[in-house]
């Protein structure tokens, strides 16, 4: 929404496309139409007719950072300030699952090159410390460990409290396609899916072009096309 030249006013709950020309008159149809279908693919708008729009009541997701991914956080910007970096666990899972988890993982997805560098580093100040070819058991017996995983170039990612997180659209994806996630996958994965689609503002756009950079786009456009979600 912030690189959006225009506001939807707080009176109004049905738009129509002549408003947004209204609104815009000095800029070309073409734009006005794109700037409508961004904030329609961003969840702001729902498509309820011909050129009538419907202002959304999704949320924004926010990851919540715990004191342990802030220190470990922390830790790895001290030691390893020029590497890229996200910390992110499992809390979001249980809001969005129809089965409720009793375990969690801090996940630290790091520059490929620096994987095995900061896995062994934080051996040196956490006992509980895995990577993902490491793994040989079921995700739920890892609990409360520290997972470092390879972090995909150009990863959709944000900033909070200082911190790089993921957005939900790298969430969803990582939980929906890699191979340490398999207990959220099959069943489960389309319930995600369609609580996160029903309850935040999800930019499409990104979520699919992540997916492609991990070479899964058809089967994310497989779990939007299954929603009953539009």
């Amino acid at each position: 929404m912030r690189t959006l030249t225009f506001k939807i006013p707080d009176c109004e709950s049905t738009l129509t496309t002549k408003y947004f020309f209204h609104l815009m008159p000095d800029l070309p149809k073409s734009t006005v139409y794109s700037r409508i279908r961004s904030l329609v693919n961003s969840g702001v708008l729902k498509r309820i007719g011909r050129g009538v729009y419907e202002k959304s009541e999704k949320t924004y997701f926010e990851l919540h950072i715990s004191p342990k991914m802030k220190d470990v956080a922390n830790e790895l910007s001290l030691q390893f300030p020029y590497i890229d970096f996200c910390v992110w666990d499992l809390t979001p899972i249980n809001s969005l699952a129809q089965h409720l988890i009793n375990f969690n993982i801090c996940i630290l997805d790091v520059d490929r090159d620096a994987v095995e560098a900061v896995y062994q580093q934080l051996r040196e100040m956490h006992e509980k410390v895995i990577t993902t070819k490491r793994m040989v058991d079921n995700l739920a017996d890892y609990n409360s460990y520290i997972l470092v995983r390879k972090l995909v170039t150009d990863s959709p990612l944000m900033k909070k409290s200082e911190i790089k997180v993921p957005t939900l659209e790298k969430i969803l994806v990582d939980i929906a396609c890699d191979k340490e996630f398999a207990t959220f996958q099959g069943y489960e994965i389309q319930h995600i899916f369609d609580n996160a689609l029903a309850q935040y503002i999800i930019n499409r756009n990104k979520l699919l072009r992540y997916a492609g950079r991990k070479n899964q786009r058809e089967k994310i456009e497989q779990l939007i096309n299954n929603s009953s979600i539009k």
